[in-house]
């Protein structure tokens, strides 16, 4: 049984006997009620899309429940008035799908033309005016203590459904979940097994930046039938993308795995695992697939052929202390210059002669030649696979 921590209301005499007023006015039975319910009803579908999807009977049954709960509670005779009632309803609409908080907004809507019919029936008995005033505020209250109720039931329900939702995707995302029970469960959280879905990966903080990459990311890469499902695994925004989100620039680096099937999510989570450690290891910025790194993702293959190529080219350079450092910042540069001299000698702050003797003094230490093709691939390969080394002091 869910915990009862709804609000309660606590009335003294003073306001019981308005409420007692109020009572006198107005019963749960009352037939003026079917009309309010009615006239709500076609509001509510004309001006709020999810309610057109709905049988009109139902919303009208609803509504009708909740007029009835908010004047029984005004004419209820205990000194403490809670709302258990109104909240044991809005969790079945909570798993009806219904939005909560345009129920809560419903019911100041049914409160206000509820109070036009108290005043309009206090005033044709004459009652005092500053009476009627303390009846609308008293209903006003009750009115604001029903839509927190729901509002509490809307945040159980949004926190339990994150948690089932982390759940799933943590076991989509391992390969652990058996694709039966995949399709079972996906319908849960609003997925297509039948549909292509990519994984996006970055940072998360829990900062205003951050709700606005996430705000945006859900805006640009939902479609009007499938949203964007999402979690936060280990710090990272994880999310499940219906769509690819075109005409979007975020200014943090948003990873992209390749568009799969449902039953394949895990690979692309480990592409976009790994796009994102390169985009943050080079500082590259924005929406980042698998083909917007270039040659970067190469960086991350081919390990024990890396480190052969190290000891064989870039060892013997190391072994030369501050000078090496030098040498391997300038050909770093050199090549981040597209192999131009005159910038590179400007980036650093060097004369041009330094830059070129700096390139052949590479060349002689590593075996490795610049204006050869294969030897230039290989060096931007081991120089981008291993930052600068810090001088070691020869013997």
């Amino acid at each position: 049984m869910v915990a009862d921590d709804s609000p309660v209301m606590v009335f003294d005499e003073d306001r019981r006997a308005i409420a007692g007023r109020i009572a006198a006015i107005i019963s749960e039975v009352d037939p003026e009620l079917d009309d309010i319910a009615a006239d709500l009803t076609r509001l509510y579908r004309d001006s709020i899309p999810v309610y057109d999807q709905v049988d009109p009977d139902s919303i009208e049954h609803n509504t009708r429940l909740v007029l009835r709960i908010v004047v029984g509670q005004m004419r209820a005779e205990s000194s403490h008035t809670g709302f258990r009632e109104l909240s044991d309803l809005a969790r079945i609409w909570a798993d009806q799908r219904i939005p909560l908080e345009l129920v809560a907004h419903s019911i100041q809507l049914g409160a206000r033309r509820i109070f036009e019919l108290i005043r309009r029936r206090a005033a044709a008995q004459q009652l005092p005016a500053a009476l009627i005033d303390q009846m609308q505020n008293l209903t006003w209250e009750w009115a604001t203590a029903s839509a927190t109720a729901v509002h509490m039931v809307l945040q159980q329900h949004a926190v339990t459904a994150a948690t089932r939702r982390a759940d799933f995707l943590r076991r989509l995302l391992d390969g652990n979940l058996p694709p039966a029970l995949l399709t079972r469960e996906a319908g849960e959280h609003r997925l297509d097994p039948a549909r292509h879905y990519r994984v996006a990966c970055t940072r998360w903080s829990d900062t205003a930046p951050a709700s606005d990459l996430l705000a945006a990311l859900r805006a640009h890469a939902a479609t009007p039938e499938h949203p964007v499902v999402h979690t936060v695994v280990d710090n990272h925004l994880i999310a499940l993308l219906p769509r690819y989100p075109r005409e979007w620039s975020p200014a943090a680096p948003v990873a992209l795995g390749p568009a799969v099937p449902l039953t394949d999510a895990h690979t692309s989570y480990r592409h976009a695992l790994r796009i994102l450690h390169l985009a943050t290891r080079f500082d590259r910025h924005g929406l980042l697939d698998p083909t917007a790194l270039g040659p970067l993702p190469l960086l991350d293959c081919a390990e024990t052929t890396a480190e052969a190529l190290h000891a064989k080219h870039l060892a013997p350079l190391n072994e030369h202390g501050g000078a090496a450092t030098e040498i391997t910042a300038t050909v770093e540069t050199y090549l981040d210059c597209d192999r131009r001299i005159d910038d590179t000698a400007s980036a650093l702050h060097l004369h041009r002669n330094t830059v070129r003797n700096r390139i052949t003094r590479f060349g002689e230490l590593t075996g490795l030649d610049l204006d050869h093709t294969e030897d230039l691939v290989l060096t931007w390969w081991l120089l981008k696979r291993n930052p600068p080394i810090p001088p070691t002091r020869s013997a």
